[in-house]
Order: C-alpha cells, then structure tokens, then sequence
C-alpha cells in the first residue's frame, strides 16, 4: 500500500466503524424502539443524523484515496468534517443522562456506547490531519 494511501484507508474504516455503532443499538439491545429514539434525540443532534456526516467522509476519503478528488482538497474538507462530527458527538455523549443509559438493560456494552461513538468520530480528524501530514500540507 502507498504510504499515501493509509491515511484515508484510516478514514474510510472510521466512517465505516462510527455507521456501524449508529445501528448497534437498534440490533444489538432487546428494548423498545423509542427508548433508543429517546437515547439518540436528547442533543442537537444524535449519532443517526451524525452517520450522514460519516458517509460523506467515507465518499471524499475513498475519492482521495483512489485520485479521483484533488487530495489536498479531501484532506482539508475531512478535516473540518471530522471536527465538526467529533464535537457533534461529544456534545450528544455529554447530554445523555445516566438514568437513560441505564434503560438500555442489563448490557455492560450499551454504558460505553457513547463514549465509543466520541472515540471512533475523533479518529476521522485524526486521519484527515495524518492526511494533511503525508501530503506535506502542513
């Protein structure tokens, strides 16, 4: 693999992992549909709307990485697409109550859901500035 290539690979797993903990819930936990509705609707906006985010950084990472788009242009725009789902989904993580969480059931996994969703979105930023890096942006 070209070096040049790794960090929108990063990327496109990224986006990829951030639409996969958006559903998890609804597959993974045994309760009512609304109590995830809920879980996912107390901030601005929830990991479902913020997936739309990841697919558009998915597509400009996959467009960079295969030179379809200018990669300066890609490592810019992914940038500030991953800094603004990254506080999106810091600032959704934060409002969510405990008690809410706790609603979910008896899962251990569903605690950490949040936090999870705030790791894996900070990791498109993380591969657009890695981008930025290798293509001597910066």
């Amino acid at each position: 693999m070209r070096p040049v290539a790794r960090p929108p690979t990063l990327g496109i797993i990224a986006s990829l992992a951030y639409g996969i903990i958006a559903i998890a819930p609804y597959v993974f936990l045994e309760v009512d549909s609304t109590v995830i509705d809920v879980y996912y609707d107390v901030s601005l906006a929830g990991p479902q709307f913020l997936s739309l985010l990841a697919v558009v950084a998915f597509v400009l990472f996959a467009a960079g990485r295969q030179g379809r788009t200018e990669p300066d242009t890609v490592a810019g725009l992914t940038l500030v697409l991953g800094v603004v789902l990254t506080v999106l989904t810091l600032a959704w993580a934060v409002a969510v109550p405990t008690e809410l969480v706790l609603e979910g059931g008896d899962v251990t996994w569903f605690e950490y859901h949040r936090w999870v969703a705030v790791v894996v979105a900070a990791l498109v930023p993380v591969a657009a500035a890695w981008y930025t890096r290798v293509l001597g942006l910066v």
